[in-house]
């Protein structure tokens, strides 16, 4: 399909201060968002003078549940930078070092994966070979070794070709975890896949949006109206949208609306279960085109 008549001219986006309670407002740089910045220390993986099997054990788990914190927010990481993979300024080692990267993660979860499962299994046993918690200690202290060189390819990688990411883009996946982004990169490319190009794609989006934006608020206004908390009474419609009736939302109208959306799903917990899956079916439809009209704007990025 094509839309010779839509010609976009380029906006200044001036997204307007929500009106009630405010999100912190992060005056980092946009890029520093998503770096790695935790000072990792070298440890020797041994069990020191713990005095039996039992302990160890015990000493596993606790040093297994530290390193899973790492272990996600670098899986995180790597799946938003591909989700973002078509606004990368990209150069003829690219492809090459994306692969890289890809093949180093599927090794990095498998490892993980047999490590845990070996874990989890010794939890149960009524006796333990002799060694093998050692093995299992030194297995995750391979982990974190594989943990932090990964960070500092993801760094050199994210630098040299993902510099100047907006805010509004690190802040659509920020609560995700890293299987959310992955599902919705899939949802993505699936989108894509029924356009010419990204472009194409854009502007069928921009121009016929306006029924799922209204339904959507619409949904998440009657969680909020249903639920047991007065302080999310004030949310209604007008919060969200300027005009009872969309049609067409500029892309700052639909960064303003997802700032909105993102600061209140953050705080509004205690929504019933049944109101916010009657509002999420409409939500991952906006949030998977608000992600398209983001990539291509990266991509648009002078």
């Amino acid at each position: 399909m094509k839309f010779p008549f839509l010609k976009k001219q380029k906006e200044k986006i001036n997204i307007k201060i929500p009106e009630g309670p405010q999100p912190s407002v992060s005056k980092a740089r946009d890029e520093d968002i998503y770096f790695e910045r935790v000072d990792y220390q070298e440890e020797e993986y041994d069990f020191g003078d713990l005095p039996d099997v039992a302990s160890k054990i015990e000493k596993i788990n606790e040093t297994l549940a530290q390193f899973e914190k790492k272990y996600h927010k670098t899986l995180h990481r790597h799946q938003f930078l591909k989700l973002f993979g078509r606004a990368a300024l990209k150069n003829k080692d690219f492809n090459q070092l994306t692969l890289k990267l890809d093949k180093e993660i599927n090794r990095f979860k498998k490892y993980y994966d047999e490590t845990k499962k070996k874990a989890d299994i010794m939890k149960h046993l009524r006796e333990v070979s002799e060694g093998e918690p050692e093995t299992v200690f030194q297995r995750i202290g391979a982990l974190f070794d594989q943990c932090k060189n990964l960070n500092k390819e993801l760094t050199a990688y994210q630098y040299a070709y993902f510099p100047r990411l907006k805010i509004a883009s690190y802040s659509l996946c920020n609560d995700m975890t890293h299987t959310e982004i992955e599902n919705l990169t899939k949802a993505v490319n699936k989108t894509l896949e029924e356009f010419k190009n990204i472009q194409e794609a854009y502007d069928y989006i921009l121009y016929n949006s306006g029924d799922l934006i209204i339904r959507a608020v619409d949904a998440f206004v009657q969680g909020l109206q249903n639920s047991n908390n007065p302080k999310y009474k004030e949310y209604s419609r007008k919060y969200f949208l300027s005009s009872d009736f969309v049609m067409v939302m500029s892309f700052s109208e639909w960064v303003d609306l997802f700032t909105k959306l993102l600061y209140i799903k953050r705080i509004a917990k205690d929504i019933e279960l049944f109101d916010y899956l009657h509002f999420k079916n409409h939500y991952q439809e906006l949030e998977k085109r608000y992600a398209i009209m983001l990539i291509y704007n990266e991509m648009n990025r002078k």
